[in-house]
């Protein structure tokens, strides 16, 4: 995932990941976000509600952010199709604490695309450095062996197999 939204995914504040593509995959996610690091998603870092949650978090500026790394693991639990109803529904949903409170300022909800549900998201108390690619993919071994490591024994390999991102 780009940066901010790996942050914000792993802080609990988005849960939500809006995409433009469905995936038929349920179960374990690494949250990995990605090296590169876009202008117009770094300048995002600097605008409310972006700067506001963030600083909350610890995180003074986009420079801060970790770039290259897996830095949560969460469960996907579905995919929602988006109409021209779901951002007014989830701005609802949010206000009655169903989701964050800044959860339809953080993604794109246009018609057509999708929402990736997140739910039971473990920060890890190291990030793991791992080079990604777009899309699904497995963890090599060792990676995902780190990974483990790193959740402090909340999660285990045989309860969540094929951990990827």
């Amino acid at each position: 995932m780009t940066q901010p939204w790996a942050t914000l995914v792993a802080i609990g504040q988005n849960s939500i990941e809006t995409r433009s593509w469905s995936t038929r995959h349920r179960g374990a996610l690494a949250i990995h976000c990605a090296k590169g690091f876009p202008t117009d998603a770094r300048e995002l870092c600097g605008i409310s509600p972006y700067r506001e949650v963030l600083a909350r978090a610890g995180y003074g500026d986009a420079a801060q952010l970790q770039r290259g790394e897996i830095i949560a693991v969460a469960t996907l639990v579905d995919v929602m199709k988006f109409t021209r109803s779901t951002l007014k529904d989830i701005r609802a949903r949010a206000s009655r604490g169903e989701f964050p409170p800044h959860e339809a300022d953080f993604g794109d909800f246009s018609a057509g695309r999708y929402g990736w549900v997140l739910n039971d998201v473990v920060q890890l108390e190291e990030p793991v450095p791992a080079k990604g690619m777009l899309g699904l993919w497995e963890l090599p071994a060792r990676v995902e062996a780190a990974v483990l490591s790193s959740v402090g024994g909340i999660l285990n390999s045989s309860s969540h197999p094929g951990i990827s991102q």
